[in-house]
């Protein structure tokens, strides 16, 4: 069978395998600024709480695809632990309200609600950004067998960027939750496009291209607004972009990724070299995949796997030492540098084949 993984934040807990990921609700993280002006688009201060942009962390049980609430919970911002008033407002100096904890926060998930912790943005985040890309961040507990058991950190990026025109956000979201858990089953992925921050509500005159992100290489797949996505179209998991065009050319990219809880195996990532997934100056991440089976977590016997490594952008990048962004190995190794030449982010899919 095929097996594909993504680089993603795994943590294990006595047993029990978590894989979690950040949802962005209401508007994109994303803020632009007029150059010398105090002019942000879009104003997250002067939108609807319900636009405003929301965090919502998601977590499962690798093994069963279940939703497991965390217990406790810790946001940072810039590697700064956020503190809370009992308003839920941000208290920290030079942030003050900036932020507000939602202990209730109705998400939902595939076809269910869920009460869950969320942190949503409440006021303009230039002024404190530095004028670049933030990142925020959450770690915490779940409850597994009576005990409180960590989470490792997960993060989201905060794109902040100097307005040079109309700009273009794309959100993906789909009906199932970002999850597959039973053989036969499917789900429909849209692309949700935003023009400086305000939904589009006509979507005549663009054109779309889905794109599967295998560690093989990209393959071009559907060409309407929406994907529909089966369990035989996912080898445990599947990365997707969607590239919305207007006049020819592509004006946004959006990115998920679907997980299969019905397949046998799933791609399990020892990340060694760094404490999180952000890597600092002087640090280089060891990245090594293991095909586990989901049953009992034993090792699949997976030696090397195909290699698919991309950009801040999203685009082919070529690590230090490496010919090309696709290549065959054990593991791949990330410097700090290999991060500062791809734009501080840096993603990638592995494939392989267990007989």
């Amino acid at each position: 069978m095929n097996l594909e993984g993504g680089f993603t934040l795994i943590g294990l807990m006595d047993g029990t395998t978590i894989n979690g990921f950040i949802r962005v609700e209401g508007t994109p993280l994303v803020q632009r600024y007029n150059k010398g002006t105090s002019q942000f688009i879009p104003d997250f201060e002067g939108l609807a709480d319900n636009m405003k942009p929301t965090l919502v962390t998601i977590l499962r049980d690798v093994a069963t695809g279940e939703i497991m609430i965390p217990h406790e919970i810790t946001y940072k911002y810039n590697g700064v632990t956020l503190t809370f008033g009992s308003d839920g407002l941000s208290t920290n100096s030079g942030m003050t309200g900036y932020f507000k904890k939602i202990d209730n926060y109705s998400a939902t998930i595939g076809s269910q609600s869920y009460q869950l912790t969320a942190l949503r943005v409440m006021k303009n985040l230039v002024p404190i950004s530095g004028y670049d890309n933030d990142r925020i961040s959450v770690s915490g507990t779940i409850e597994v067998g009576g005990q409180n058991i960590s989470f490792n950190e997960l993060s989201k990026d905060v794109v902040i960027q100097e307005m040079t025109g109309n700009a273009y956000d794309v959100i993906i979201s789909d009906d199932k939750g970002g999850a597959l858990t039973e053989a036969g089953e499917s789900l429909i992925c849209t692309a949700t496009l935003y023009k400086d921050g305000v939904e589009v509500t006509d979507y005549s005159g663009y054109t779309y291209q889905w794109v599967k992100l295998l560690g093989t290489g990209d393959t071009n797949w559907g060409t309407s607004r929406t994907q529909k996505v089966t369990a035989g179209d996912i080898d445990n998991t599947l990365k997707l972009r969607c590239d919305i065009k207007s006049g020819g050319s592509v004006i946004a990219s959006g990115f998920t990724q679907i997980t299969d809880y019905s397949d046998p195996y799933y791609v399990d990532f020892n990340i060694t070299g760094i404490t999180g997934n952000a890597i600092r100056s002087g640090e280089t991440a060891v990245v090594k995949p293991v095909a586990r089976k989901r049953s009992d977590g034993t090792d699949g016997g997976v030696s090397n796997w195909d290699w698919s490594i991309r950009d801040n952008a999203g685009n082919t990048f070529t690590l230090s030492g490496k010919e090309s962004g696709i290549f065959n190995a054990a593991t791949a190794s990330i410097s700090y540098a290999d991060i500062k030449r791809a734009g501080m982010g840096i993603s990638g899919s592995v494939s392989a084949i267990i007989e």
